[in-house]
């Protein structure tokens, strides 16, 4: 295209005709101006294509991620229930309807959460987390990963400080647990009117059922946050940036 008006460009030229060679001069440079925005545009699109490949690829990541917190949650949502019922019939000396012998099974266990955010720490490391477009869901990723993660970690110490501090120094001294983790029945009845125990009881079912909430609370905003990824990822729904 560029030789092609050279040789316009010196017939004008040689044929003294300065105003027409001053207009294929202008063209000349309006075509060269936009080749290179065309190709800025196209390095534009590709760099975007790249960025939104690298973005999809941490959130995939992020769902796995989520996959395996559901589990965690999921398990320790129903194992917190179970010994909250457990517990209730032991404090309201419903002794009949339970086995005795296992109380440890539930009085000093406690829910112990960790975090598994590899994906989300990846993204937001790399600073690709401000070029997601829906806002919704990069507010939802900031919740879950920066408030929900939090409040499920102050669940978990809040659960092991009382369990560990409290309820096992107690069991212990108290219950005398054999190998298998059991005690006997007749010294659970003994402790329960003349000791601490029953105090321990009822302060951990309040413990439990603080745990419990923070369970339901994550169990809900992991499953939005899921959701949320996967219509993403599959196109969905776009909130553009303001």
């Amino acid at each position: 295209m560029i030789p092609f008006f050279r040789k316009i460009r010196k017939k004008m030229a040689d044929d003294n005709k300065p105003m027409k060679y001053a207009r294929y001069a202008i063209g000349e440079i309006v075509l060269v101006v936009i080749g290179i925005l065309i190709a800025l545009q196209i390095n534009t699109w590709n760099e975007e294509r790249k960025q939104q490949i690298e973005i999809n690829a941490a959130l995939t990541q992020i769902l796995n991620d989520l996959k395996q917190d559901k589990q965690v949650l999921d398990y320790f949502d129903k194992r917190e229930s179970d010994c909250i019922l457990y517990l209730k019939e032991v404090s309201n000396n419903r002794y009949e309807s339970v086995g005795l012998d296992t109380i440890l099974k539930s009085l000093d266990h406690y829910m112990y959460f960790t975090k598994n955010n590899n994906g989300y720490s990846s993204l937001k490391e790399s600073g690709k987390i401000s070029n997601i477009d829906n806002l919704i869901l990069k507010s939802s990723l900031t919740n879950y990963y920066e408030m929900t993660y939090e409040s499920l970690m102050e669940a978990s110490r809040f659960s092991g400080i009382f369990t560990n501090n409290r309820v096992i120094p107690y069991v212990i001294d108290n219950l005398e647990p054999n190998i298998d983790n059991l005690v006997s029945k007749e010294r659970v009845l003994e402790k329960m009117e003349t000791s601490s125990l029953r105090s321990l009881v009822n302060y951990q079912i309040g413990v439990k059922n603080y745990s419990l909430g923070q369970l339901d609370i994550g169990i809900k905003n992991n499953i939005d946050l899921s959701k949320l990824i996967e219509d993403q990822l599959a196109g969905k729904n776009r909130t553009y940036k303001e």
